[in-house]
């Protein structure tokens, strides 16, 4: 099967699961050419949903609507909350809504990267974990008022600043974090893999990768952070079924993991 076929078939898959949404075909096969090559070599391409992302980031309403109602609707379930914690539900819900549909500084909406490598409703979980714990660090160093620093969860990870809980929870779950990144960096699909390893362990810049692959330094760092974005996910996910630890340890973690995983990359890389 060719690539146009693949195109073509996704675009299928995104018309029957979503008769209302519009979406001309000359517009999805733009704006899914970036990931073709990557995808059609994939064991499983999440196509509809691949369609309904590219719709979102167009401002389809229908498109909407169903992200909406399909995605959004989910978090207070994601983030096992007592009915009693309705309006951090509510918080949560709409932070999760501005990073995935709105534009930044303009730049394209978040879910304009997404490719279509895993399901649609696991990334959207992500996104509503990671402000979660975002909220709650907000809360912690400032009781009387939310921040309002979209990347403030991010730089709270890269730097040393971590509370004594976290330091705790840190001590106490690290063996099991280490093993959570290493299957979750196992699992990747082997151009992940290779990718991971250029940059981290052979620290090539980001033009070098991308001369390599024949695209810019934009599109290696949307890869990139793609595959940093999917270790967590999946790490996450092993922490809290696998390995049993409660949804309010793992929801903290999030945040340690993030700076943890950048730290850790080169030696879970060349092990």
């Amino acid at each position: 099967m060719g690539a146009d076929d693949h195109v073509a078939s996704w675009l299928a898959d995104g018309r029957r699961c979503f008769p209302g949404v519009e979406l001309d075909a000359a517009v999805f096969r733009a704006a899914v050419a970036p990931h073709v090559a990557d995808l059609a070599g994939a064991d499983e391409v999440f196509g509809a949903d691949l369609f309904l992302a590219v719709a979102c980031a167009r401002g389809d309403e229908e498109a909407l609507r169903r992200f909406d109602g399909d995605y959004l609707s989910k978090i207070a379930q994601w983030l096992k909350l007592p009915p009693t914690d309705q309006e951090i539900v509510t918080e949560v819900r709409q932070r999760v809504a501005t990073r995935a549909l709105v534009g930044k500084d303009g730049a394209a909406a978040r879910i304009a990267h997404y490719a279509g490598r895993g399901p649609l409703w696991a990334w959207v979980r992500i996104i509503a974990l990671r402000e979660h714990a975002r909220l709650r660090q907000e809360q912690a160093r400032h009781p009387t008022s939310a921040g309002t620093d979209d990347d403030e969860l991010d730089q709270l990870a890269r730097s040393g600043e971590l509370s004594a809980d976290l330091r705790a929870l840190r001590a106490r779950y690290q063996e099991a974090m280490m093993g959570a990144f290493r299957a979750a960096i196992s699992a990747l699909p082997p151009r992940d893999r290779t990718l991971l390893r250029l940059a981290y362990v052979d620290g090539l810049s980001l033009e070098s990768v991308g001369r390599m692959y024949g695209v810019n330094k934009s599109t290696v760092s949307r890869w990139l952070a793609g595959c940093r974005a999917e270790i967590l996910s999946a790490a996450a996910e092993r922490l809290r079924g696998e390995l049993g630890l409660p949804a309010d340890d793992v929801e903290s973690l999030l945040g340690v993991m993030h700076r943890d995983l950048d730290v850790s990359l080169d030696g879970l890389l060349r092990a």
